[in-house]
């Protein structure tokens, strides 16, 4: 990964809980041997599917860099640091794992919400798109479960953020998720 220069790597569904610190330990080892910081964000149980992390290079650190965790959500939805950087200044890069329920989904965008700022780059898996008809192919007869994605733009338009996925593709159709289930 050194090679290829990736300043920052965004991790979601990790399953690592909070008091594995073997695991949590052994992550932050090898981490550091490709040349990278962690910081992350593990479950609050070990039944619980999640946990969120960023890696930003040793590199970016040593060329001027300062990286410094900010924030984690308790039950590890997401890791939020500042990369504070002489040449652009500062940057909150979020690494986000949003719940599957709805409900949950939406609390959990409306808490950050008070906590994105212009200046934040937010990376993960939402569960929730912000245009159906161009981001879902299903064969359901049930309406796509999106609850969310409403509070999800609002934080991207109020802040001036930009979709840089959608950016890239334009109108044409991305998913990153292919399967079938009992309602298609």
């Amino acid at each position: 990964m050194l090679d290829d220069k990736i300043d920052v790597i965004a991790f979601q569904e990790l399953n690592v809980h909070r008091n594995n610190q073997v695991v949590l330990e052994s992550h932050k080892r090898t981490a550091n041997t490709l040349g990278y910081k962690l910081f992350i964000a593990p479950t609050a149980t070990v039944a619980q599917i999640g946990g969120t992390a960023i890696l930003v290079s040793l590199r970016m650190i040593a060329e001027g860099s300062v990286a410094t965790f900010m924030h984690s959500h308790p039950n590890g939805n997401y890791v939020r640091i500042k990369i504070t950087n002489p040449v652009f200044g500062n940057l909150y890069l979020w690494s986000i794992y949003a719940p599957s329920d709805g409900t949950q989904r939406r609390d959990l965008f409306l808490k950050m919400a008070a906590h994105v700022n212009p200046e934040s780059i937010l990376m993960g898996d939402f569960n929730c798109v912000e245009d159906v008809a161009l981001d879902t192919r299903r064969s359901a007869n049930t309406p796509y479960e999106n609850t969310g994605a409403d509070v999800l733009t609002y934080i991207k338009v109020y802040n001036k953020l930009e979709d840089q996925m959608r950016y890239q593709l334009g109108y044409h159709f991305n998913f990153t998720r292919s399967e079938s289930d009992d309602t298609g």
